[in-house]
């Protein structure tokens, strides 16, 4: 597990924003961890004058694998649909694809 610390340093930071000001860089911080698919041990956001600051413990090293599906065109379907399809999945041929049954007849 790894650790991040972040520090911003800058202007005088009004007494009546302090509190806020770390609030908020916790929690922004915490949604873009969890946009990205990545966990946390915790976070604690300190707050001085001039110093805003992070430290967030127990990050993973690497963020996990993500599985992604798309639905292609159906079986039997134009060459330019699939050409569009392979292109838009970002595959060279349609052997890198499999055919599934969706009720509504074999697609891509």
């Amino acid at each position: 597990m790894a650790e991040f610390l972040l520090e911003l340093l800058g202007e005088e930071i009004p007494a009546r924003m302090q509190k806020d000001a770390a609030e908020n860089l916790e929690k922004l911080f915490i949604a873009g961890l969890a946009s990205a698919n990545l966990s946390h041990e915790a976070a604690e956001a300190h707050v001085t004058p001039r110093r805003l600051t992070l430290h967030v413990t127990g990050l993973p090293t690497v963020q996990p694998d993500v599985v992604e599906e798309r639905k292609g065109p159906k079986v039997g379907s134009p060459e330019g649909a699939l050409k569009g399809f392979l292109k838009g999945a970002g595959l060279d041929s349609l052997d890198q694809a499999e055919q599934r049954d969706t009720g509504r007849g074999l697609f891509w």
